[in-house]
C-alpha cells in the first residue's frame, strides 16, 4: 500500500504526478465523484474544512483527463443548504459548475453492523466509476484524527447522521459504523489537504503537503505518523487492524516531509471515552427530536418532497412519523420553503 506525499507549492503539478505514480489514469468519459469535507461554513483559518485550493487542484487533473465529473457533499443540516455552504466555503467556485447536494439521491443498503442494520447514502457516490475521496487532516474528540475514513460518513444523509449517533451506544459501535459506510464504496484515490492544520491545542501548523494513496487507512496511517506519532491513536484504525482490514507494515510512504514536533493530540482514556459517548448520544437524541413539518400556506402541493423522499413518508401533505428518517430531502428541494424543523420529542 503506497502513499505517496508532495509538496504543496504546485497544487496542480503535485495532484497530477501523485495521480498518475498511483495509476488514476484513463479517465476520459468516466463518470468520476470528488468527494470533499464540507463539515460546515468555516473561514480558512479555521482549517476545519478541505481547502477550495486542494479541491480545484484535483478538479483540474480530472478535468483535464476528459472525465465526466461532479463534486459533492452533504453536511449535518444547518441553517445554510449545502449550495450555500459550498459557496460560503469557496467550493462552488472551484467546482467549474459541477457542484451537487449528495443528500438529495440515496438509496437504502444493508449493513452488518451490531445496531445499524441498514442506512442511506448518496446514490450518485455509489454508482461512480471512480470515486476521489478529498478530505482534511484534524484532530477529532471522539477519533482522535479525522481523515479519508470518516470523510466517508459524509456519503450518508444529513440528518440521517445524528440518529446513526444515537443509535450507537458506545463508541466502538460507533467506530465499527463509521469503517462499515466507508466499505460500502471505498474510494479509488485519496487526496488529503495537509497544508494548514491545527492540533488539539489550536496550534497551528503549515505542513504545505498533499498526501495521496489508493487506500483510505494506510493514507489515515500516514497523516498520523507525519503528525510526530510513535504508534496509531486513531481507534478506526485499531479497529481497522483488529478486523483484519489493514497492516501497517504493508504502508510504504514515499516522498519529502519532515514529520511534525510537539503536535497534540486529544487527551483519551477509559472515562473520557465513556463520557464522550454518553455526550454524543445525548446531543444525537436532542438533536434527533428536528422532524420535518408543513407550513401549509406555502405548500403548492407540487409533490416533490413527495417525489423524492426515499422512505416513502410522505402522502400529500402527510408525513408518516414512523418511516421518516429525518434525511430532511424534502427540505432541500422544496421550491416554497413550505418544509420546516420543528422539535418533537
Amino acid at each position: 500500500m503506497k502513499v505517496i506525499v508532495s509538496e504543496a507549492a504546485n497544487l496542480d503539478a503535485a495532484v497530477a504526478e501523485a495521480a498518475r505514480e498511483l495509476g488514476f489514469i484513463n479517465l476520459k468519459n468516466k463518470k468520476v465523484f470528488i468527494k470533499p469535507n464540507m463539515l460546515r461554513v468555516a473561514r480558512p483559518e479555521e482549517c476545519a474544512t478541505t481547502a477550495p485550493k486542494v479541491v480545484g487542484a484535483v478538479v483540474n487533473y480530472v478535468r483535464a483527463s476528459g472525465a465526466d465529473f461532479k463534486v459533492g457533499d452533504n453536511p449535518i443540516p444547518q441553517k445554510m443548504n449545502e449550495i450555500e455552504v459550498a459557496r460560503a466555503n469557496g467550493l462552488l467556485d472551484v467546482s467549474a459548475g459541477n457542484f451537487r447536494n449528495i443528500g438529495l439521491f440515496i438509496k437504502k443498503v444493508k449493513l452488518r453492523h451490531r445496531a445499524v442494520k441498514e442506512t442511506y447514502v448518496s446514490q450518485e457516490i455509489l454508482e461512480s466509476e471512480v470515486l476521489v475521496s478529498v478530505p482534511k487532516f484534524k484532530t477529532h474528540q471522539l477519533t482522535v484524527f479525522t481523515c479519508a475514513v470518516k470523510n466517508h460518513f459524509g456519503i450518508v444523509p444529513g440528518g440521517l447522521k445524528l440518529k446513526h449517533h444515537y443509535d450507537c451506544r458506545s463508541l466502538a459501535e460507533f467506530y465499527d459504523l463509521l469503517i462499515d459506510i466507508y466499505l460500502l464504496r471505498p474510494p479509488d484515490l485519496v487526496v488529503v489537504d495537509y497544508v494548514n492544520i491545527h492540533d488539539a491545542a489550536g496550534k497551528l501548523f503549515q505542513p504545505n503537503l498533499i498526501v495521496c494513496g489508493n487506500n483510505g487507512f494506510a493514507v489515515d496511517y500516514a497523516c498520523e505518523m507525519i503528525a510526530g506519532q510513535k504508534k496509531i491513536k486513531d481507534p478506526l484504525l485499531k479497529v481497522a487492524v483488529e478486523r483484519g482490514l489493514f497492516d501497517p507494515g504493508q504502508v510504504e510512504i514515499a516522498g519529502h516531509y519532515e514529520t511534525l514536533k510537539n503536535f497534540a493530540v486529544p487527551f483519551s482514556f477509559g472515562l473520557k471515552n465513556v463520557l464522550a459517548g454518553m455526550g454524543q448520544r445525548l446531543f444525537a437524541t436532542f438533536q434527533f427530536g428536528r422532524q420535518p413539518v408543513f407550513d401549509r400556506a406555502q405548500c403548492t402541493r407540487c409533490r416533490a418532497c413527495e417525489n423524492i423522499c426515499p422512505a416513502r413518508a410522505i402522502k400529500g401533505i402527510l408525513i408518516d412519523r414512523k418511516r421518516c428518517i429525518r434525511c430532511y430531502c424534502c427540505i432541500e428541494v422544496c421550491p416554497q420553503n413550505a418544509i420546516i424543523k420543528k422539535f418533537k420529542l
